[in-house]
């Protein structure tokens, strides 16, 4: 693609989570946000801020991060991606970029958020999947897993769903789809959502693990639920099985203008 692109950019990006303590900025701790800004500090020869649409938690990985940024100059579109990737360690990728409006910004602008939680229920762990998923050396009853998360789809105030040290006043999001599959040894939860409360969507599979193992009935959620109480939910599931999947917008980010 001929010419350069100025104004403000959307990168989608990929990360293994596990070396970084989160994206966000943080001090005297190493972070996706610090890494992604030092690169374009190189590329550019000056200071150049992002933003996200998600602050994932420290160990959480993603696969459709999307991240705003201005370009101090105008830069070869068909370069851009390749550049920030030499400048990147490996275990964070641009996988694609666009030119969006001067007022896009990846958080206001979202409409939805798909994560993906992996669990390996083989009695020995695995050595190739372990690094991305909780470890459980048991059976889950899926199907109980599945009628419990029914109880959670919809608008809800998810207050139970909570972890501590967060300021936010208003706990009432919206769940468009929760559902539990199984693939051999592997279960994966999918959660779709318009927005998740800190730690929301870890809490929410610890508690559907509770159900898998039999140590709650299903309708329990329904009173977890209602209770608007952390300490009634299941345990927090660990980071390092969670993924950001996506980031929804409308339109798509994939008709934005002038993708490469």
């Amino acid at each position: 693609m001929a010419g350069r692109i100025e104004g403000r950019v959307a990168l989608v990006m990929e990360y293994d989570g596990a070396n970084y303590a989160g994206w966000q900025l943080q001090h005297n701790a190493d972070t996706v946000q610090a890494r992604v800004e030092k690169a374009l500090g190189h590329l550019f020869g000056c200071p150049v801020s992002v933003r996200a649409a998600s602050r994932t938690d420290s160990g959480v990985h993603a696969r459709g991060q999307v991240v705003a940024l201005d370009l101090p100059r105008p830069f070869p579109p068909e370069k851009l991606a390749p550049a920030l990737n030499w400048h990147l360690p490996a275990d964070i990728r641009v996988v694609r970029a666009c030119t969006v409006p001067r007022d896009f910004d990846p958080r206001t602008w979202a409409v939805g958020k798909i994560y993906r939680y992996c669990l390996f229920t083989r009695r020995a762990s695995s050595a190739f999947v372990s690094r991305y998923c909780w470890h459980l050396p048991g059976e889950l009853d899926v199907a109980a897993m599945n009628s419990g998360a029914r109880y959670l789809i919809g608008s809800h105030d998810f207050a139970s769903f909570q972890a501590a040290g967060s300021s936010v006043r208003d706990t009432r999001r919206t769940v468009r789809h929760l559902f539990c599959r199984r693939q051999g040894p592997l279960v994966t939860i999918t959660c779709v959502g318009d927005g998740f409360l800190y730690k929301m969507v870890r809490i929410i599979v610890g508690s559907l693990v509770e159900i898998g193992l039999g140590r709650h009935s299903p309708d329990w959620l329904g009173q977890v639920l209602a209770g608007r109480d952390r300490q009634l939910a299941g345990p927090t599931a660990p980071a390092h099985g969670l993924v950001l999947e996506r980031v929804l917008y409308r339109p798509s980010l994939s008709n934005c203008r002038r993708p490469w």
